[in-house]
């Protein structure tokens, strides 16, 4: 079984190194819980809308580790982003069920990301 969630993993972070939308999709559960620092989402359409919002800050993902249990993943990795966010090192825990990721949650700082949100909120604010 590790086998095929290692496998499963390295399609999962190979899909976010190339920013291929549909791909991560098709790797999710339709009922995929996502919990982090600033938001919590459940389903594959509202993962999937996170997902695009983020992606255009992605320069890279360097893997550091991967540690896999049963039908439970730990993906480490530096998530490398746009100034000024930069380098977040992050780690996510996984768990697989029908071969599709049905929950993970990330481990990172959130603040350099809340603010380019805040940033981004203040271009938008009327004047």
């Amino acid at each position: 079984m590790s086998t095929t969630i290692e496998s499963h993993c390295a399609s999962y972070l190979d899909a976010w190194s190339r920013k291929d939308i549909d791909a991560i999709a098709a790797l999710v559960h339709p009922q995929v819980r996502f919990k982090a620092p600033m938001q919590e989402l459940e389903g594959r359409d509202a993962y999937v809308n996170a997902t695009r919002r983020v992606l255009p800050l992605l320069i890279r993902i360097d893997v550091r580790g991967q540690f896999v249990s049963g039908d439970h993943a730990v993906l480490i990795y530096n998530f490398v982003c746009l100034p000024p966010i930069d380098i977040s090192r992050t780690a996510e825990m996984v768990r697989f069920q029908d071969g599709l990721i049905r929950e993970t949650e990330l481990f990172f700082d959130a603040r350099p990301f809340e603010a380019v949100q805040k940033a981004m909120a203040g271009k938008t604010a009327p004047q």
